[in-house]
């Protein structure tokens, strides 16, 4: 258990660090507090799942590092997200099988989601936490002005809610803590 906490706390300080100084400001979506939040989920469902200590390290070191290439670039940020983890992890001296499933979890985040185990699903279910906030309209304009920002797409309010509730509408949660807790939240 210490270990955990001490690998994890400095991975914290490690991504929270690199976010606050190397992260461009028009990322207004994918950020600091969306990477605390997917955490937060990867913790919560993660325990609802039964994951093992070990599994939940991997899947909480996973959520620190999933959005960190967006220092680098948007699209396609995952593999440059895979780097900078990998070569943290090393550095810290990990063991490589766990880093492996570390990347995998973060590579699974790539849209659309194609988890292959229960570790995966938990985090791409902790990825897409956010959809059953009740503040979820919130976080949704701020991804809208994100992509206006940085890719330059401009949506109206009408098609930009038909694409929101079309998502809304064929997502599907792959744990079963998702299933039947995170969906009927979404539902609200």
């Amino acid at each position: 258990m210490g270990h955990r906490r001490t690998i994890l706390y400095r991975a914290g300080r490690y991504v929270t660090e690199l976010l606050i100084q190397q992260l461009p400001t028009d990322r207004v979506f994918h950020n600091l507090h969306h990477t605390i939040n997917v955490m937060q989920g990867a913790l919560k469902i993660g325990k609802a799942e039964g994951l093992t200590e070990q599994e939940l390290e991997i899947v909480m070191l996973a959520a620190w590092f999933h959005d960190t290439g967006h220092i680098k670039t948007y699209t396609g940020h995952e593999q440059v997200s895979i780097a900078i983890a990998r070569d943290w992890l090393t550095t810290e001296g990990y063991p490589q099988d766990q880093i492996d499933t570390v990347l995998r979890c973060i590579e699974v985040t790539t849209m659309p989601q194609r988890p292959t185990n229960k570790i995966e699903a938990v985090m791409c279910d902790a990825d897409l936490y956010h959809l059953s906030f009740n503040t979820y309209d919130h976080y949704q304009e701020m991804l809208r002005e994100e992509w206006r920002r940085e890719l330059g797409i401009e949506v109206s309010d009408e098609d930009w809610n038909k694409q929101n509730d079309a998502f809304l509408q064929s997502h599907q949660y792959f744990t079963k803590y998702g299933q039947e807790v995170l969906e009927c939240r979404k539902s609200i």
